[in-house]
């Protein structure tokens, strides 16, 4: 078992999103856990990924923007979100929205893979 102390992870902040990154491959794991807090009015613009995603909304109320339009959400919620796609989550509440991404770790880059043993 490894224990992550979150108060030492390096913290990401844009324009009314703060987050870091709980679980990665820096981290020694296989997939990636963001925890993330979005202010009110904020929108965060989520790149497609090459697997599906899980958002757990912990706090709030929100619009996901994809393709197909807008969808209301409301804390606790699950978003599930296909591998591929471009979309936003947009905090339409009077208070932080307040949730957790889950994600496979891409792959890594060939230049970064272990050589084989000879």
């Amino acid at each position: 078992m490894h224990v992550i102390d979150h108060s030492t992870l390096p913290r990401l902040h844009g324009v009314g999103r703060r987050r870091f990154a709980a679980a990665s491959r820096q981290l020694g794991s296989g997939f990636e856990l963001w925890i993330e807090t979005l202010d009110v009015n904020a929108r965060a613009d989520l790149e497609p990924q090459h697997s599906d995603r899980v958002v757990l909304v912990l706090a709030g109320y929100g619009n996901l923007h994809l393709e197909s339009g807008p969808q209301r959400f409301h804390a606790p919620c699950s978003l599930i979100l296909p591998s591929g796609a471009e979309c936003q989550l947009v905090n339409i509440g009077a208070e932080p929205m307040e949730y957790v991404m889950a994600f496979a770790s891409p792959p890594l880059a060939p230049s970064a893979q272990p050589m084989p043993d000879r």
